[in-house]
């Protein structure tokens, strides 16, 4: 439906690296270029190195195809996190030679092999793809590859095709003997913001766009701005933008739409997002609860403590009570020598201090009257409560 509605025969800004939509621009022409000529002239090593996204696979395709064209016998590895011999291995399948079970058997396999292509006036040609992925072994493997030749070329053409991480490895020291066999180096820069216009065009016609231009100049501006001149990034933007103008049926997509594709595409602002969520469920809430825990343990402890204070407030003012009903109680027989002890203990507003009242009474049992307290036993009876929480005081009258 989206292509019918923008008039397209295919999907213009696709994943694949087809070649009918290679955007040959002066720095693509002169890299392909490069690749070919040192190639035809047997140069042995060939590098590519460009950052990820910027079509080096494609600009590979488009060598494969018109290399065999010709005669060339054409070998592509892509999958690089193998070891020396596999790579030796792989290479001898793709030439229909099954490879022995040892290393030294399959390196005279490939030298018979690459001798006979020779005499037969056919190249070998080996193109390495994601060469940032080999191991130090596997680079020297590759190397020794090289001393296939005879007194007049290389038998074995490589191409080393990848990332930046590339030429860093290929700067250490002991990557020295490989580095000096390079014959040719080619680097692919990001695009500008004109060739970002361009090459957005291209792959519109290409596809069978025609009609007024689909993307506004200020859309086109932002879309440099946002995919940093790198192809990848800018056909994934322009697929999202021409997919939301067609849900709103907008038949030209300008700058907003090219805004609101960028922002959901955008990384950070993914990752901004993602953190926002992640506060927002449950278990973010679960994370929390140890802080919520002491909260109401403290306040519980302060409840606690309330209700202990005015319990011994209540025990000590009872204290006082007996005291005194027992002042008031008649006299036991002469020479007894009852005694009413009270303990009072109060900590922190409750029972935590000892108060000890030992009260003894005079007179017989004919005697109703009751022999007053001191002025000295009243003074103490007064002061009885304790001064501090902490402490413990004892009382003893006999």
């Amino acid at each position: 439906m989206l292509l019918e509605y923008y008039n397209l025969l295919e999907q213009p800004f696709g994943v694949t690296p087809d070649t009918r939509f290679l955007y040959l621009n002066h720095m693509y022409c002169e890299a392909l270029a490069s690749l070919w000529y040192g190639v035809e002239e047997r140069r042995g090593f060939i590098a590519l190195i460009a950052h990820p996204g910027m079509g080096k696979t494609t600009l590979l395709f488009q060598l494969l195809q018109r290399l065999r064209r010709t005669s060339a016998r054409t070998v592509f590895l892509f999958q690089t996190c193998c070891s020396a011999d596999d790579l030796i291995r792989y290479l001898l399948l793709d030439l229909g030679i099954w490879p022995s079970s040892d290393a030294v058997s399959m390196r005279y396999q490939l030298n018979e092999a690459l001798i006979r292509e020779a005499r037969a006036g056919r190249q070998v040609v080996f193109v390495i793809d994601e060469a940032q992925n080999l191991s130090a072994a596997t680079l020297e493997s590759v190397r020794l590859l090289s001393d296939f030749e005879t007194s007049q070329g290389k038998l074995l053409q490589i191409v080393l095709a990848g990332q930046p991480q590339l030429a860093n490895t290929l700067m250490k020291p002991e990557m020295l003997q490989l580095t000096q066999r390079l014959s040719m180096t080619n680097f692919l820069d990001p695009l500008d913001a004109e060739e970002v216009g361009r090459y957005v065009r291209h792959r519109l016609g290409v596809a069978g766009y025609q009609g007024k231009p689909l993307f506004t100049p200020d859309a086109l501006q932002l879309v440099a701005e946002e995919s940093q001149g790198i192809p990848r990034n800018v056909n994934n933007i322009c697929f999202g933008a021409m997919s939301m103008a067609f849900g709103l049926q907008q038949k030209r997509i300008d700058r907003e739409i090219v805004e609101s594709v960028a922002a959901d595409q955008n990384l950070r602002s993914l990752g901004r997002r993602v953190v926002s969520l992640e506060h927002q469920r449950p278990g973010s809430q679960r994370r929390e609860l140890p802080e919520t825990s002491a909260r109401m343990a403290q306040t519980a402890g302060m409840q606690r403590r309330s209700i202990l204070g005015g319990i011994g407030r209540y025990a000590w003012v009872t204290a006082c009570l007996l005291a005194f009903l027992l002042l008031l109680t008649p006299s036991m027989a002469t020479g007894a020598k009852p005694a009413t002890r009270v303990l009072v203990s109060a900590e922190n507003g409750s029972i935590s201090a000892a108060t000890t009242l030992t009260l003894k009474f005079k007179g017989t049992a004919r005697d109703s009257s009751v022999a007053k307290p001191s002025p000295r036993y009243r003074s103490v009876c007064r002061t009885a409560r304790p001064t501090s929480m902490s402490s413990w005081s004892s009382l003893d009258r006999h």
